[in-house]
């Protein structure tokens, strides 16, 4: 079998390929029997695919090889701890363009009261181990735990996992903590008779923030009609129900995320992500994270989008070609990190080559078994090592990988930016992915 066949390993071990070789076989050589021994005698004994071998057998002279002829499974990792709500912060709700909207139904405020739970920690997982061709376990990670913080009006119970509110008031969720703020309702608009907003907690308007008007929060903001050229300044998150008209004035910054029915000629800056249910248009807007408009037309057309991580629309661009400016923040370091990983992994490299050569010299002298023994687990501890750095390169990699989502258009005139890199488009996208390629942006039809 030898001279016909040779088999190739993928993914872990957990795959086995079956390559024919560049000769004629005959046919009265190869029999199911034949072929499923010499697999075993390969060490393979986990998930042999017997069809397959038969569809081999009977088909020799037609069949398209590689053939999958073992299927392990590969492990899967545990999920990482989690701060879990106890009530739904925002609502989902989908907005179809030229439909009248409830503004009120595109959040609710989550409110607490003393004693109150308000988020539970969901514990990691221990992740399910997987298994090679040859009968061999692979382990799986287990989730990554997470400390929870006491937060603002909050305790964390570490006995039944709960965080409790230690006051009444409107409830601010974070990745690992949970804030309890006092209210400042505004019941109307704001105007001359409120004045200026400056407040330690939350903020709560039910009508509309004309021009000129200044809000500043430490906790979140909340304005359930339409911002002007107003300055609103918030430590948490920003959800606007009627939208944004900047007029090309105005500031709108967070430290969370911001969440709006629209912008129009505005100026957005969040710590986190933009979210926005119809259309960005003509505006300046830039997150930490993503920028994401996906819900009604879900366009963004004109001005400038900026983000961290990814940006997705339903269309980007429109049909008179308005300039739009679509940019993707990269990672200066990134190079120096993967530098970094390089030479711990060669460190690593070079230590288990002197390792080997010190435990193949000591078995030849043949001294002591426990001395040769340490070496031995020392040599395995050093390779694990070695495939848990190389897994946290590629996974660093991947996570720093920009893309741009285009569910619909892409229209010309439209300049993407990923880094240092720009490029125009030039003619029209259907279904797009934007993305970097060996220093190139590529956009590729989905």
């Amino acid at each position: 079998m030898d001279q016909w066949f040779h088999i190739k390993r993928e993914e872990k071990d957990t795959v086995a390929l079956l390559f024919k070789k560049g000769v004629v076989i005959p046919e009265d050589q190869i029999s199911f029997s034949a072929l499923a021994a010499w697999i075993e005698s390969k060490g393979i004994k986990h998930g042999v695919r017997n069809e397959i071998l038969n569809l081999i057998v009977e088909n020799l002279g037609t069949y398209s090889f590689p053939a999958e002829i073992a299927k392990g499974k590969l492990p899967i990792d545990g999920i990482p701890a989690q701060l879990i709500p106890a009530c739904l912060s925002e609502c989902d709700v989908q907005v179809e363009e030229h439909k009248k909207v409830d503004f009120k139904r595109l959040f609710t405020i989550p409110t607490a009261n003393f004693g109150e739970i308000v988020a539970r920690k969901q514990a990691a997982t221990e992740g399910i181990p997987g298994i090679t061709v040859f009968g061999e376990l692979l382990p799986a990670k287990k989730g990554k735990d997470l400390h929870i913080k006491n937060g603002e009006n909050t305790v964390f119970n570490a006995e039944d996992l709960c965080v409790y509110a230690s006051t009444s008031g409107e409830v601010t969720y974070h990745k690992n903590l949970v804030n309890i703020y006092p209210v400042y309702k505004i019941q109307g608009d704001v105007s001359l008779k409120t004045g200026h907003i400056d407040f330690v907690g939350n903020v709560h308007i039910t009508g509309d923030v004309p021009s000129g008007f200044k809000i500043s929060a430490q906790g979140d903001v909340r304005i359930e009609g339409v911002v002007e050229a107003a300055e609103i300044v918030s430590q948490g998150n920003i959800v606007i129900g009627g939208g944004v008209l900047g007029q090309g004035k105005g500031l709108i910054r967070c430290v969370g995320n911001f969440t709006s029915l629209y912008i129009s000629q505005g100026t957005i800056y969040a710590g986190e992500n933009i979210e926005v249910a119809q259309t960005i248009m003509h505006s300046n807007c830039e997150a930490g994270k993503h920028v994401i408009c996906l819900n009604g037309k879900g366009n963004i057309s004109g001005g400038t989008c900026i983000a961290g991580s990814g940006i997705s629309a339903n269309e980007i661009g429109n049909e008179t070609y308005s300039k739009t400016l679509i940019y993707i923040k990269t990672n200066e370091n990134n190079d120096q990190i993967k530098i970094n990983y390089e030479q711990k992994m060669l460190e690593l490299e070079q230590n288990l080559k002197k390792l080997n050569q010190l435990k193949t010299v000591m078995e030849h002298k043949k001294m002591d078994s426990a001395t040769i023994e340490k070496i031995v687990n020392t040599i395995h501890q050093t390779n694990i090592q070695l495939t848990e750095l190389n897994e946290e390169k590629t996974a660093n990699q991947n996570s720093l990988r920009s893309i741009v989502m285009i569910k619909g258009i892409l229209h010309p005139n439209v300049e993407i930016g990923i880094g240092k890199y720009k490029r125009t488009v030039q003619s029209q996208f259907q279904s797009a992915k934007v993305f970097m390629e060996e220093k190139e942006i590529v956009i590729h039809s989905l």
